[in-house]
């Protein structure tokens, strides 16, 4: 048995292997960076907008939902990596090609969003003002449609339903999807994106998750089937 044979078939690996889907997040991280850099502020960019923006105030308090974008999306990741190997590959693919699939969108069809707000003539000054622009220096205006707030959400809300425990403790979907939602509203509130971004990243995200949930488990239960009639047939 080869080196590589006796490490894929030892039982740590077998245990552990599925953490290697970790590597999907450097990967992206490095793509948007470099797609920052290029479509930056200062970059040619489609304005993303709709009469709704207008409606929409600025409130500072809506950046703790956005920030818990961070944790909650980690927290799922983290339970699943450690409690089911399956799901977090699930998990990881489905945010892996949402989020590196929308990079390419974003190079084909450069975007931004000029809803900002003049930070200092709101008359008044906070924490949450102050954070959030260190927010709006951090990460620019551009690149925003579809939200990955909302995809990101939307990942975590699909990693709990689709795990039996978490799915069946009621309170923690009902707690992720209201979160969800929150994370949602924070991105226009906040004015990091125009209500277009939302309503792209909700139907972009169910597309996604027919690509990496729906349609593997249909295409499994489709073998299954095909599997036992060829049994059936084979039966004397």
């Amino acid at each position: 048995m080869s080196k590589q044979n006796r490490i894929t078939n030892s039982p740590r690996w077998q245990q552990y292997h599925h953490w290697l889907y970790v590597l999907v997040l450097p990967v992206y991280l490095a793509l948007f960076f470099i797609t920052e850099h290029f479509i930056g502020a200062d970059a040619s960019y489609t304005v993303i907008y709709h009469t709704l923006d207008d409606l929409v105030p600025f409130c500072e308090w809506f950046y703790i939902p956005y920030v818990l974008w961070y944790p909650f999306m980690g927290l799922v990741g983290l339970y699943l990596a450690f409690k089911d190997g399956e799901g977090f590959k699930r998990y990881m693919t489905y945010i892996g090609a949402s989020f590196i699939t929308a990079i390419g969108l974003f190079v084909l069809f450069p975007n931004g969003q000029d809803l900002r707000p003049d930070l200092a003539a709101l008359g008044r000054d906070n924490l949450f003002t102050r954070a959030i622009a260190a927010l709006y220096v951090a990460d620019t205006n551009t690149n925003v449609c579809p939200s990955l707030h909302v995809v990101g959400s939307m990942a975590a809300v699909f990693g709990i339903f689709h795990h039996p425990r978490l799915r069946k403790t009621v309170w923690l979907p009902i707690g992720g999807i209201i979160l969800a939602v929150l994370i949602c509203l924070s991105t226009v509130f906040l004015k990091q994106h125009s209500v277009v971004d939302v309503f792209v990243g909700i139907p972009y995200g169910f597309l996604m998750y027919g690509a990496v949930y729906w349609l593997p488990a249909l295409f499994k239960k489709r073998e299954r089937k095909s599997f036992k009639t060829s049994i059936a047939t084979e039966k004397p």
